[in-house]
């Protein structure tokens, strides 16, 4: 079962969400109903109960890649933001 995924390591993280969702499931059929929206707007940490930054790539607005590339362009254009 390939999944069209080439890298062995995400194949095995995609197995091992799959097997948390499953897991959820089980213990509440309405936990996609009942879920409370995470503190960060991250949708896997609120559907799965953890963040999985490395192989998340379905939501292109996730605030925590935007803050990522956010800092990443202060970085790189050498810009200070005084609080």
């Amino acid at each position: 079962m390939s999944w069209g995924i080439g890298s062995e390591q995400k194949r095995k993280d995609i197995k091992e969400l799959m097997d948390i969702a499953s897991r959820i499931m089980q213990e509440n059929p309405n936990h996609v109903n009942e879920v409370a929206k995470s503190n960060n707007d991250c949708w896997m940490e609120q559907m799965y109960l953890m963040q999985r930054c490395d192989f998340c790539d379905l939501s292109p607005d996730c605030p925590t890649r935007e803050e990522q590339e956010w800092q990443d362009y202060l970085k790189k254009n050498n810009i200070v933001i005084e609080k």
